[in-house]
């Protein structure tokens, strides 16, 4: 491993390759807070799985009128960018979804969106196009120092197949080689000093299953998953060690090509999704394992389960966060709740929102009561998140009680139309 990866690993002193990245990223905040006192900077932001459960309600993020915010601009001034990276075959309903949500919103920011095609397996190519495409109608010219020339762009990398497929063994090397490719094109993009790369890695990167903490207690953003290996009878340890190789490569390539880089590690993710704009369902986003799921629960077709778990609202801003404060740069943030809570209190909450609702018979939830967790017992402190979340990204998480029953009404309601 490198010197960057070590630092991460080993927590020595900062060397000189983490140095160098740090003063690129010293250069990147300057330079942005130059073209500030100037005028307005133009910001370009690029999401990879941007038709997915965590990426649309990034984009969703980035669109409301407190991020896009810029007291520098004027509603007339502002041409921020939004590249959403999708599927080929996603791209003309994508398109159509953020017309028609665009077009819902009372905004007083001018914000265009625009949905591109992204392959993780084409070697970088369409990472890269996208990253060009960014760059049209900003000057070419390398000695132009003007805020068009110098866009502030952030790519946020979340696209990584999650889920049972026909061979899950290939499919965790392929998100890792999906992985090096886009962080490499992000180094050798001609403008790589005006980018910051936001890397959407997992708490499946923190720790395998059954894992004992370093500390012996709960885990920190210093632990890392050394247990789980590809097995081929066992889609989820490969997935977990596809999030934990992937992360590890990404440290790697980021401190050798001087990338400003912040990694957020989400536990499992719940919350109401950013459905369609018309109300209607999303074939795309009912795909979602953490909707199925829990759609699974709230209807009674399957017993309710503990999981350390965070709102999808929160994951998504902690990723526009970390790209507005410099304290994130270089940082590995765990973002979740710290304990789990016990299935039967889960089961409660969905019962009362049935009742509520009247969409679903509450008797039919019910809840899975002998799972007791896995190397620390449910309703013990599972993981430090909480202080480090507030200090490095100033985000308060939303209280799980209110994911489970903003959650839960949105799946009913949506079953129900």
């Amino acid at each position: 491993m490198k010197v960057l990866l070590s630092n991460l690993l080993h927590h020595t002193t900062m060397t000189s390759s983490t140095f160098t990245c740090c003063f690129y990223w010293l250069v990147f905040v300057s330079a942005s807070a130059l073209a500030l006192s100037n005028g307005y900077q133009k910001r370009i932001s690029i999401i990879t799985g941007a038709n997915g459960y965590v990426g649309r309600e990034i984009v969703n993020v980035l669109l409301s009128d407190k991020s896009q915010d810029n007291p520098n601009s004027s509603g007339d001034e502002c041409n921020d960018e939004i590249l959403c990276l999708v599927r080929r075959n996603r791209i003309e309903s994508e398109t159509e979804y953020w017309k028609r949500f665009q077009s819902s919103q009372v905004s007083s920011t001018k914000v265009s969106v625009k949905v591109l095609p992204y392959d993780m397996l084409d070697g970088g190519k369409t990472i890269t196009d996208a990253l060009n495409n960014a760059l049209e109608g900003t000057s070419n010219d390398e000695t132009n120092d003007s805020d068009e020339s110098n866009p502030n762009i952030c790519v946020y990398h979340i696209a990584s197949v999650f889920g049972p497929t026909d061979d899950h063994i290939t499919t965790a090397k392929e998100n890792v080689q999906g992985t090096k490719d886009l962080v490499e094109a992000l180094g050798n993009f001609s403008k790589s000093d005006c980018c910051r790369l936001v890397f959407t890695s997992s708490m499946a990167a923190v720790r395998g299953s059954g894992q004992t903490p370093k500390n012996g207690e709960y885990y920190t953003y210093h632990d890392w998953n050394t247990k789980s290996k590809l097995e081929d009878n066992n889609w989820g340890s490969s997935y977990q060690w596809s999030k934990a190789e992937s992360e590890r490569v990404a440290w790697e390539i980021a401190g050798e090509m001087n990338i400003p880089m912040t990694t957020i590690c989400p536990s499992f993710v719940f919350g109401p999704p950013t459905g369609d704009a018309n109300g209607e369902s999303d074939a795309n986003l009912s795909s979602s394992f953490s909707i199925t799921l829990f759609g699974q629960w709230v209807r009674g077709e399957s017993p309710v389960q503990s999981r350390l778990f965070v709102d999808v609202r929160d994951v998504a801003k902690a990723h526009v966060l970390a790209v507005s404060r410099p304290e994130a740069i270089n940082q590995r943030i765990i973002v979740s709740t710290e304990a789990r809570m016990p299935s039967q209190e889960m089961a409660k909450i969905l019962k009362e929102v049935c009742e509520e609702t009247g969409l679903s018979d509450p008797e039919n939830v019910s809840f899975d009561g002998e799972f007791k967790g896995g190397a620390i017992p449910i309703g013990t402190r599972e993981v430090e998140a909480t202080s480090r979340i507030n200090d490095v990204l100033g985000l308060d998480l939303t209280p799980v009680q209110e994911t489970i029953r903003d959650m839960g009404r949105s799946l009913l309601f949506a079953k129900g139309n």
